[in-house]
């Protein structure tokens, strides 16, 4: 509740002292000003979304765009639906529970605009995930050694390769209307080996691999609009598996829906705000699994005595929760805050056109089938830059 407080005091700072700033920036406003609407999209700092947003925009033809995301994301802690669940609660009912995860990715991209009427994009990434987990006890029989304490895991690699086509629905002086028709290429490695809770190697459980394994329809729509020195946008999208992976499982699809409004301080900078929602479903796989129910209506996860392998399709008693398929949904809610920087032509260098751009958003609210680690911040920082070839 603390964070949540501080992130709303920061949002009404950062859009309050917005005009002061702007005016501050370029003196009184000005006629100039007022007529801001009328330069291309390009050249306001805020025609671009936030960066935490992708396709969210078209590109007129001849003009390539090539972007680099980094973005970084901390998670830290046990939900249950919304009640949080303490490590040694946790531990009654399973080997080993997750304490705390770190993820980094690099993305890089291109958009290409063959035509006005539509732009190709494609995006590929670099993955590290990192996990710190607890154990419970040492089992040191049957072969199986899993010592009480700390244990850490890590994968890194490529993600899935995303390719789409953006369609100008309507494209206005002051609104733009984007189809988004996108598919992901499994090209993420599902098995990736290393240790948990003892020596023996295993294929990681789910949040550490690095795709999903499965072909996915990934269509978004997107509105965007400006009005003097602001924008605004809002964006819809979902992410569709096709297919079982070769691991037999499949991710359930998740949607999601987006709202921004920035506000443009010059003809270089400008600050936005962000919410979203995001809505994912649990892993099907190819046996059924089935939920075993306590008395008390919560999940029974006695998994003390199992040694099978992790994300193993027949399993339906797990050494960890982030193994059980079951336990791999929910809802999040985030707010964010972001800047947008480009680098104005008047300054006549190489750099001149060039998008700079960071985003920090929290969560807000989190309801997940747990239990589950609870995400703590994501942070976004990206370059873009767009030329024309012909």
């Amino acid at each position: 509740m603390k964070i949540g407080k501080k992130v709303w005091v920061a949002f009404l700072v950062l859009f309050f002292c917005g005009n002061a700033v702007g005016v501050f920036a370029n003196g009184t406003h000005t006629s100039s000003e007022e007529t801001s609407t009328d330069q291309t999209a390009s050249t306001r700092p805020d025609s671009h979304a936030p960066i935490g947003v992708m396709g969210d925009h078209a590109h007129g033809a001849g003009e390539l765009m090539l972007s680099y995301r980094f973005m970084a994301m901390a998670m830290e802690g046990l939900l249950d639906g919304t009640d949080t669940v303490s490590t040694e609660d946790a531990l009654l009912h399973y080997q080993m529970v997750p304490t705390t995860m770190r993820m980094q990715m690099h993305s890089f991209g291109a958009m290409f605009a063959p035509h006005d009427s539509v732009t190709l994009m494609a995006m590929t990434s670099y993955r590290r995930n990192f996990m710190e987990m607890e154990g419970a006890h040492t089992h040191a029989t049957g072969g199986h050694d899993h010592p009480v304490g700390h244990q850490e895991m890590e994968s890194t690699g490529l993600g899935d390769l995303r390719l789409s086509a953006l369609v100008p629905l309507l494209n206005a002086s002051n609104v733009d209307l984007i189809l988004n028709a996108g598919v992901s290429i499994p090209t993420g490695a599902i098995d990736v080996e290393g240790t948990h809770g003892g020596d023996e190697l295993i294929v990681l459980p789910y949040p550490m691999q690095l795709g999903s394994g499965s072909f996915e329809l990934r269509p978004a729509v997107t509105f965007a609009g400006t009005n003097k020195s602001w924008s605004y946008g809002a964006q819809a999208h979902a992410a569709i598996p096709l297919n079982h992976n070769s691991r037999d499982y499949r991710f359930a699809p998740t949607v999601g829906s987006t709202l921004w409004g920035a506000r443009k301080l010059n003809d270089w900078l400008s600050i936005s705000v962000r919410g979203s929602i995001q809505n994912w479903g649990n892993i099907t796989t190819s046996a059924e699994h089935t939920e075993m129910e306590s008395s008390e209506g919560e999940h029974d996860h006695t998994a003390h005595d199992s040694h099978a392998a992790p994300v193993a399709p027949t399993q339906t008693i797990y050494m960890s929760p982030t193994m059980d398929p079951n336990l791999q949904g929910g809802t999040r809610v985030n707010l964010a805050a972001g800047v947008n920087f480009i680098v104005p032509d008047r300054f006549g260098s190489i750099l001149a056109g060039q998008r700079f751009a960071v985003e920090f958003q929290t969560p807000v609210y989190q309801n997940l089938d747990g239990p589950q680690m609870a995400l703590g911040w994501t942070i976004v920082a990206g370059w873009q830059y767009a030329f024309g070839l012909w």
